[in-house]
């Protein structure tokens, strides 16, 4: 087809172009060319066609005749086509195959001069854009801005105005789509599209969130609303206690809920607090509370043999119930105090209950989360404590060495001690002049102790959480891992743990629930003997870590060893050279399992099926090398590789080469089976009924073996070699026989296997009633059959139950017009009995089956417990009143009384016939009362602004209300106050006693104590013919001691706030305990001798008395200077006068144990201080990511207490707690 061409006007004036540029030109149109006048021609090509009843095909058969094009198809493609008619005039003949092609879902293109028939891909509908616009205002109109909306599903989102205006763009109008909008302090709220008027503004009432009001609480068998619940519980959040620097929930605890206390006992890693809930309700049984995770009961500590000295650190670092439980994996911690809230568990409760409940799978989107804490530890320095540096040491030992003061042991002869100079000047080892020297060199040395076995350590945490899901099936999964190093060297810990949860929704009416969790924890402390912490304290300064060589330095420390009577043995000792050959690790790995089915019956009737099974095995090692101090004292009597093979000592040695191995293998399994009916019915709006029945099956099985391996070579190849034979030992001095050397080696805990088995069935009901939203009635009830109790078929039904009521008077009809101020207000009154199984004691008969005893020829067995068959379960009796208040929405209060009386399971004297000191009994009555008191307050609460105040205290009154039944009680019980006894009626468990101090003598300078001896009218002591004082008559030991406290605090508060600025939120927490007493650590380690040189002293000892008349201006003893003994006889019971019957006591010692060295332990911590930025929604949106947080932290703050601690922790006594900076950031994707 011949082209009609434009003319180009003349008056066109032509660029001029390079000849470069016009072969690109040309080459362009030679490329180009042909498609662009193929298509042209095209579309251009006009057709007439006329045909009647023919097929595709013949239609394309025609074109091909009147044009210059081809078709090219497949066969197939034109059958659904059919026959047509055509009747075309002029048409251009692309739009003719478009009429033809594409009713039939067909579609062509061009090749050069082809046309290819394919099928026409699916026409892709436009999606409409939605533009809404609404408003959101508050019940009272008034608009709110900074409201948070989210399209659900999705990251975009957007926040009202200051006039709370919003406009928002819907990417298509699908009727699925859902709104959330959320505001702090106001209930979230999800709309859907299609129920919102799709023209005009869409206004939006946000509801103002109730505090506290009526959430769900977790008792652990059930869910109950708050407003149902009579016992008292307290639920916190994980989110609002997390302290990053810890990595057990257990130490998060201190100060947050009124009447529990929560003490640590350790500043070493991986040490767990002490709880008490409510005070101490048992005496020979487990004191800490249950501990409850999602529904199943969480078995006791690994049981271990903690009377043997080589795990005197090792049982420090076990853990608890809940060590594998990750805090980043739990969602809520619920607090049951009270019989109401606890008797439904049975047994095991009378301490209370802690119920955790993890973080499951919500619908929606996958999210996933990754946080990460990395913290730094403050090591100590000599600043924080009252202690001699290295010229007041020296200054000490001079006058101590002037006075002739006789020393604890005698000096050996060093260079680095003042008293080793001058014990090398009298042996003229040394000139007058180069004792002077060196005297002057230990005086500047000041060795940091501190520095050289302590460290500023950096610890991290991680956590990886995912999760999401849909309306059938929701997910979590988590893996975290920390790893903390402790301030000591060689401390660290180390624990991994992962968890998954999933639920599946199998019907409308059935789901299923499954949670899998596992941990592996690892920590590793020290062996017998070595504490770095504590050695720093009590090291001279003057004591060099290292010869200016750079060696070690081992200073020279008396020892005795069984085996050699006859010599004074000094050996050699050097901390770091312990820790570097010694040390005790533990290992643990802990698997937990739960399945929860439930099925609606009904709309009331609920199945409820839950299945649990954990399983926790440790493996305990402490070791103690051959090169160590600890086997050179206990096993050797010399040091190592001093003696040659054949040589008097090497014969006197158990083990002349190698070290002792102490191994512990622990297992626990447990399972436990849950059935549950549960009926939920309403009528009328006004009452409420629910009712839960089940039973319980459970069963633990405890293992435990431990073992020694002495002469373990690990430096050889984890070889062993054995002991030197009893029959080759030749001890020297005195003869041992080989029975004592047996005794020696093994000690009765060379080996020791031991297996306990406690199986329970239960069964339990509870009833919840709720009249008009006002009056609510609670019962629970359950009975527990034991193969620990209830031989005794009167006592084999003897059920815990409880009942109580509650009254919202807020809700009556007659304070309708002050609901608005008055929100809540519920009295709440229950009773109830707690039960608690002491698992250590059985009412059989225990028989200690000993080995072969080669003294008498044949096995041996001894009794440990008498049978008892009417010994039964401890009983608690409670009663517990409380009030509940809420006014403004914003102000939350509650107060409650309780009392509980506990008859306990206590050890009774029997005659010596029996073959056994005493036995258990029923019988121990102990009382606990005392008053509680929580708010919370939110006074400021705005879109820039957020300010929230949380108080919490408590008072606990604790007696004992019978008579001690065992009769053996000495002097020292009552000093050391034994909590494992009652010790005297009407006092704590926890109280103790001390010497009453009078002065010091003018003349000696030595203590001097009142209630020791008898006295005549005017004060003086009497004395007897002989001229000795007559000691005091006395009816029990208490009447020469006084009474000095209790060593467990009986207040214990808290108070957290958060303040909200924007993004930016600051939040502390700080804790109080009153009401406790601790004994100040003794300046005197020597008592009434000087101690070795090689001891540190508390600078106290610089003021002490020294001669006649310091005894107005100090209270700190002199030295003494005398041979002769200056023991103190105790007054004993029914001997009053007799001066040769009772204890002999060093004054030194009482001094130290009088009631001058009480100090008050309260004290004031400030436990964390944090400030966190929360990116805001738009910037995350713009990344692309869900919310990202940066956080600081310092925890332990600061302390306030006693400045007699000299810098000591309260809580410790004799250590100190570091201060901790971490750094944590988290993103959600």
């Amino acid at each position: 087809m011949k082209k009609k061409r434009d003319s180009v006007p003349k008056n066109r004036q032509y660029p001029r172009f390079t000849s470069s540029t016009r072969r690109k030109i040309l080459l362009f149109v030679l490329l180009t060319g042909p498609l662009f006048f193929s298509a042209k021609s095209f579309s251009q090509t006009k057709v007439s066609l006329k045909l009647r009843n023919v097929a595709m095909q013949e239609v394309f058969a025609q074109l091909e005749k009147i044009t210059e094009y081809t078709f090219l198809y497949k066969p197939d493609l034109l059958k659904k086509c059919g026959r047509m008619d055509i009747d075309v005039k002029d048409v251009e003949f692309n739009h003719l195959l478009k009429d033809l092609l594409y009713p039939f879902g067909l579609s062509f293109t061009i090749d050069d001069r082809v046309i290819i028939i394919t099928p026409a891909e699916p026409k892709k509908e436009k999606k409409q854009r939605i533009l809404i616009k609404g408003r959101v205002l508050a019940k009272d109109s008034t608009a709110i801005p900074g409201v948070t909306i989210l399209l659900k599903g999705t990251s975009t989102g957007l926040t009202t105005d200051n006039q709370g205006f919003f406009t928002f763009i819907l990417p298509d109008s699908t009727a699925s789509r859902e709104f959330t909008l959320s505001f702090i302090g106001m209930k979230t709220q999800t709309l859907r599209y299609k129920d919102r008027p799709k023209t005009g503004l869409w206004t939006i009432i946000l509801e103002e969130e109730v505090l506290n009001m009526d959430e769900v609480v977790v008792t652990g068998y059930q869910q109950m609303r708050k407003s149902d619940v009579v016992g008292s519980i307290t639920t916190v959040k994980t989110s609002d206690i997390m302290m990053p620097g810890y990595t057990s929930i257990d130490q998060m605890l201190q100060g947050r809920v009124a009447g529990m206390v929560v003490t640590n006992t350790s500043s070493r890693i991986g040490t767990s607090p002490k709880i008490r809930i409510r005070g101490t309700s048992t005496i020979l049984g487990n004191q800490d509370p249950l501990w409850v995770v999602d529904g199943i009961i969480q078995p006791d500590p690994l049981p271990i043999d903690r009377s043997d000295v080589m795990i005197d650190d090792l049982k420090n670092i076990l853990g608890n119930q809940i060590s594998w439980l990750n805090p980043a994996d739990i969602e809520t911690i619920t607090i049951l105090k009270d019989a109401a809230a606890t008797a439904i568990y049975g047994s095991k409760a009378a301490n209370g209950v802690i119920v955790i409940t993890t973080k499951r799978g919500k619908e929606g989107r996958m999210t996933v989360n990754y946080g990460v804490t990395f913290s730094f530890r403050a090591r100590p320095h000599y600043n924080q404590f009252n202690l001699m540096n290295s010229k007041e040491r020296i200054q000490f030992s001079r006058e101590a060495f002037e006075q002739g003061v006789f020393y604890s042991e005698i000096p050996v002869g060093s260079i680095n001690t003042y008293e080793g100079i001058i014990q090398m000047l009298k042996d003229k080892q040394l000139t007058g002049e180069e004792a002077e020297k060196a005297v002057l060199r230990l005086e500047s040395a000041n060795t940091d102790w501190f520095k050289i076995l302590t460290r500023n350590s950096l610890s991290h945490n991680h956590h990886l959480s995912i999760s999401g899901g849909t309306n059938k099936v929701t997910y979590n999964a988590s893996l975290g891992f920390n790893d903390q190093a402790g301030i000591e060297l060689q401390n660290n810990a180390q624990n991994l743990s992962a968890r998954l949860s999933l639920g599946v929704q199998l019907h409308p009416k059935v789901r299923m629930d499954i949670v899998l969790g596992g941990a592996i924890n690892k920590n590793r402390s020290y062996a017998a003997g070595v504490n770095p912490l504590g050695y720093a304290k009590t090291t001279s300064r003057a004591i060099p870590a290292y010869e200016e060589s750079g060696d070690l330095y081992y200073i020279q420390k008396a020892a005795y060893y069984k085996l050699n009577a006859r010599d004074r043995l000094y050996l050699k000792y050097n901390i770091l050279h312990e820790m570097e050959h010694s040390y005790s690790q533990n290992k643990a790995q802990q698997m937990n399992g739960s399945f929860n089915f439930s099925w609606e019956i009904f709309p009331w009737l609920k199945y409820e099926f839950v299945g649990g099974i954990n399983t926790n095995t440790g493996l305990g090692e402490s070791f103690a090398g051959a090169q160590t101090f600890y086997v050179a004292r206990n096993y050797r009597g010399y040091d190592y590789g001093t003696e040659e093979y054949g040589s008097e000592k090497y014969n006197a040695a158990m083990l002349p080469y190698g070290g002792e191995l102490f191994n512990s293998e622990r297992n626990v399994t447990g399972w436990n089976i849950q059935n549950k009916i549960v009926i939920q019915k309403a009528w009328n709006e006004d009452h409420r009924l629910g009712v839960l029945l089940g039973t319980e099956s459970s069963s633990t099985s405890t293992k435990n073996a431990s073992h020694k391996t002495f002469g373990y070579m690990p430096e050889r190849g984890e070889s062993v070699t054995e002991p030197t034979p009893l029959d080759q030992l030749k001890p020297i001095g005195a003869p041992v026989d080989k029975w004592g050397i047996l005794q020696a080696i093994y000690n009765g805990s060379g080996w020791m296997r031991t297996t306990q088995t406690a199986n329970l069935f239960s069964l339990f009901a509870t009833l919840t009633y709720s009249l008009k939203h006002r009056y609510v009635l609670n019962a629970s009830i359950r009975n527990d059959v034991s193969n620990r109790f209830g031989q005794d078929q009167n006592k084999r039904f003897d059920p815990t139950f409880s009942f109580g009521v509650s009254w919202n008077i807020a809700q009556e009809p007659l304070l309708n017009s002050i609901s608005a101020y008055l929100n809540q207000f519920t009295l709440r009154a229950a009773y109830g009995i707690q039960g608690n199984a002491v698992n250590s004691i059985s009412p059989d008969l225990i028989l200690t089956m000993g080995p072969l005893k080669e003294y008498y020829g044949s096995f041996t067995s001894s009794i440990s417990r008498l049978p008892n068959p009417d010994l039964s379960w401890e009983r608690t009796k409670t009663w517990n009143l409380g009030v509940d208040i809420q006014l403004f929405r914003w102000i939350t209060m509650n107060l409650e009384y309780y009392t509980k009386r506990s008859n306990n399971i206590i050890k009774q004297t029997v005659a010596y016939e029996y073959g056994i000191n005493d036995m258990d009994i029923n019988g121990g009555r102990i009382t606990n009362s005392g008053i509680e008191y929580t708010l919370n307050i939110t006074p400021i609460r705005t879109k820039n602004w957020g300010w929230t105040i949380g108080l919490n205290s408590s008072k606990n009154w604790n007696k004992a209300q019978t008579e001690a039944l065992i009769h053996n009680f000495t002097a020292k019980d009552y000093l050391e106050g034994k909590s494992d006894r009652i010790l005297k009626k009407g006092y704590p468990l926890s109280g103790f006693w001390s010497f009453s101090y009078k002065g010091l003598n003018h003349d000696t300078g030595l203590p001097e104590f009142n209630h020791i001896y008898q006295q005549d009218e005017e004060g003086k002591i009497k004395l007897n013919p002989h001229g000795q004082p007559l000691l005091a008559k006395i009816s029990e030991i208490t009447d020469f001691l006084v009474y000095s406290g209790k060593t467990e605090p009986d207040f214990t508060g808290g108070i957290t706030t958060r303040l909200r600025w924007k993004n930016l939120t600051f939040g502390a927490n700080c804790s109080l305990l009153i009401g406790a007493q601790k004994r100040l650590p003794s300046p005197f380690p020597g008592k009434n001798h000087i101690p070795t040189s090689d001891i540190n002293l508390d600078r106290e000892l610089i003021n002490r008395w020294k001669e006649p008349g310091d005894e107005r201006k100090t209270n700190i003893p002199g030295l003494y200077t005398g041979i002769e003994p200056i023991d103190f006889t105790l007054p004993d019971v029914g001997f009053g006068g007799n001066t040769y019957t009772g204890t002999m006591t060093d004054p030194y010692e009482m001094w130290e144990k009088s009631d001058l060295r009480v100090v008050n332990a309260s004290f004031f911590r400030c436990q964390q201080m944090s400030l966190t930025w929360n990116m805001s929604e738009r910037i995350c949106m713009q990344l692309g990511i869900k919310s990202f947080s940066v956080q600081a932290i310092v925890n332990n703050v600061f302390v306030i207490a006693s400045k007699k601690f000299h810098g000591f922790d309260p809580e410790l006594g004799n250590s100190v707690q570091p201060k901790t900076y971490s750094v944590g950031i988290n993103v959600g994707f």
